[in-house]
């Protein structure tokens, strides 16, 4: 009964998903909410490319995060593939909207 009213109480319960992993992601590099208390020295801290493969871990094997959010291989920052961005198939790289512009535009096509 008190973990429903802690529920109700979330002040982040109305985060997207790309809000949500950034935030996971986040914590997972170490940068703790100041609502989060833990012991000294239990506070993950780890790289950028441990904490998405975290995130894909989960993604792919639990149904508990969305599998549609990627990470951009240009900036890191987590967007929602189903609207934004793009991924170079040939490169294997994921780009976000905002790096975009470093694709060139037949990036698959007419391959040599």
């Amino acid at each position: 009964m008190n973990h429903i009213k802690l529920l109700k109480n979330n002040d982040k319960r109305n985060l997207d998903d790309v809000e949500w992993i950034g935030g996971l992601v986040e914590f997972l590099l170490g940068n703790c909410p100041d609502s989060i208390h833990l012991p000294r020295g239990h506070q993950p801290k780890m790289s950028l490319k441990k904490a998405e493969a975290i995130v894909w871990y989960l993604q792919e094997h639990f149904p508990v995060l969305p599998d549609n959010i990627e990470f951009c291989h240009n900036c890191g920052d987590p967007y929602d593939s189903y609207g934004d961005g793009l991924y170079w198939e040939t490169k294997g790289r994921h780009y976000c909207g905002s790096c975009m512009y470093l694709v060139p535009e037949n990036y698959d096509r007419g391959k040599r």
